[in-house]
């Protein structure tokens, strides 16, 4: 048995198998070429090929390198090159639509839909759509199954002598869809191969995923600079030129609409939020994006494994009562690595995309504050120990919970039965309040406010309460949040409407006497009162709003 490294190995395939198969079909099929269509074959295997040398042979000395020269990457020098081979195609099949003039229309449909095909494949080489489009892989498998009916169809009528660039295509277009669908779904291989027992590392199918996807649509170009040739044998000079030209205005038009400087590090966009929060277990998270609607929060997280990857690792979204502190909903994933993004700037990094999903259970209390928190943890035999939380740039909930945000499930709000109290300029509504007419000093004194909110808050507003002696202008004061901990202001939202009793503990030493009591709001960040008007438009003197009298005994 031969130990060799995983890198050794690719490079065997590549001039063993890869290369000598490419010129074996090249001169197979090139005397029937033009020599427009040979050059720009022969010029197209060239460059793949020097391109996947050089990734192999290079050695990243930086994140940025390792992402430039990655088979498989996108937005990158391979990628770029890959999409305009598929472009290319595309080119000389629409070519082809339009100079062909001998052939029925029919079959110049097919080749316009093969042209379309093709330049779409070139941009989703380079900008990925898969990771965007649902179920764009789906799609593919029905367009590729209709392309290759669509061409089984033209060889049957067509002369016999022609069969040979169909059947090209059709191995292409094979080549292709072994390389997409069978190595996607095959992970890293440590094991041996034939003699052959990599060592120092795992052999990555990404490289052989890329060159039989390489090698297939090259075969599809050859195919269709056959067909060129044979259907228009005498272009003009400027189709020449055209196809010459077509790969380098094709990267520099990738180059022009390239996301790369539109995504610095720190400034996702997409309505992502940045962070930078650092687990033990050496996971970074880079930023995460959440999305509420009426029966399920979903989640976008953005991680990258600073050390080695460990498929042992996986995550937990918890939904937490911030007053009682217990989990509402909650749901565990393991952590994935089959989506990846690229953000740019001074910080390079390649982050993974991690979904998740939760529905409002039925029991789900509302009118709550509740707390996102992720957890991540490491399965170890049958047990998840929590990674601890080593530095971070969100609120942590304890050493292993970091607090994504919060969120409220909304109450069915009936109609508002009467003219409020007092309007607060922040869009708030005192409508009723409750109040015993006699209490005694030193026992609990239950006072109930309705509120209700015509706007959504954005910052926390405290309510106070004053007891004024009337007799010798003494003050007692008593100030919470107008719901309590349960509901901050900065979360309510439009159409609120509750109700809050509060139990006051009056001193024991508060003097008996006729007591007028006041209320009001103010902003937690600065002290400042919120200003408040009748229900006639009329503002309360000193923003606050009269609500009778109480004797203490």
């Amino acid at each position: 048995m031969f130990e060799i490294r995983p890198r050794d190995l690719i490079w065997l395939y590549i001039f063993l198998l890869y290369v000598p198969l490419c010129l074996l079909v090249y001169r197979r099929l090139s005397p029937s070429l033009s020599p427009t269509s040979k050059r720009l074959s022969i010029g197209m295997l060239v460059a793949q090929v020097l391109v996947i040398v050089l990734c192999l042979a290079i050695r990243p000395t930086s994140l940025f390198q390792e992402w430039l020269w990655k088979l498989g990457a996108e937005w990158n020098i391979p990628s770029a090159l890959a999409s305009a081979q598929l472009a290319l195609v595309g080119v000389v099949a629409l070519f082809t639509a339009w100079q062909a003039r001998t052939i029925p229309a029919w079959q110049r449909l097919y080749f316009l839909g093969l042209g379309l095909v093709f330049l779409f494949l070139g941009l989703d080489e380079f900008f990925d759509f898969r990771t965007s489009i649902h179920n764009l892989r789906g799609h593919y498998m029905v367009v590729g199954a209709a392309m290759v009916v669509a061409t089984v169809i033209v060889a049957v009528r067509s002369p016999r002598g022609s069969w040979i660039w169909q059947i090209c295509l059709l191995l292409g277009l094979s080549i292709v869809a072994v390389g997409g669908l069978l190595f996607d779904v095959t992970s890293d291989f440590c094991g041996t191969i034939g003699f052959f027992r990599p060592s120092g590392g795992c052999l990555e199918p990404d490289y052989f995923e890329e060159t039989l996807e390489i090698l297939g649509v090259w075969l599809a170009l050859i195919a269709l600079l056959g067909q060129f040739s044979r259907i228009v044998p005498t272009p003009k000079p400027r189709v020449h030129l055209v196809l010459y030209v077509a790969p380098a205005l094709w990267i520099l038009l990738l180059a022009r609409a390239s996301p790369v400087p539109d995504i610095p590090y720190q400034k996702f966009g997409y309505g992502i939020q940045p962070a930078l929060v650092r687990f033990e277990s050496e996971e970074y998270l880079y930023g995460y994006h959440i999305e509420v609607d009426d029966e399920e929060i979903e989640l976008q997280l953005y991680s990258y494994p600073w050390g080695s990857i460990d498929i042992g690792l996986g995550y937990s979204i918890h939904l937490v009562d911030q007053t009682s502190g217990g989990s509402v909903a909650s749901r565990d994933n393991l952590l994935k690595r089959d989506r990846s993004f690229q953000l740019f700037g001074d910080n390079f990094v390649r982050v993974y995309a991690q979904e998740i999903e939760i529905e409002f259970p039925p029991e789900a209390p509302v009118n709550r504050a509740l707390w996102v928190v992720l957890t991540l943890w490491r399965r170890q035999d049958d047990e998840y120990v929590r990674q601890e939380v080593l530095s971070s740039d969100l609120p942590l909930l304890g050493d292993n919970q970091v607090i994504l945000g919060e969120l409220v499930l909304p109450a069915h709000s009936p109609a508002a039965p009467t003219l409020p109290l007092a309007a607060f300029d922040s869009g708030v509504l005192l409508h009723a309040v409750r109040m015993p007419e006699r209490a005694i000093a030193g026992e609990t004194l239950e006072i109930t406010f309705s509120w209700r909110s015509d706007e959504s808050g954005d910052e926390d507003h405290v309510q106070f309460l004053h007891f004024g002696r009337e007799k010798t202008s003494e003050w007692f004061v008593y100030d919470q949040q107008p719901l309590g901990p349960r509901l901050p202001t900065r979360l309510w939202y439009a159409g609120l409407a509750d109700s809050e009793a509060w139990q006051v503990t009056l001193p024991a030493d508060l003097p008996p006497g006729r007591y007028s009591v006041f209320t009001g709001l103010y902003r937690a960040r600065d002290q400042e009162r919120v200003p408040a008007r009748q229900a006639d438009g009329r503002p309360w003197l000193d923003a606050r709003v009269p609500l009778g009298s109480i004797t203490i005994e």
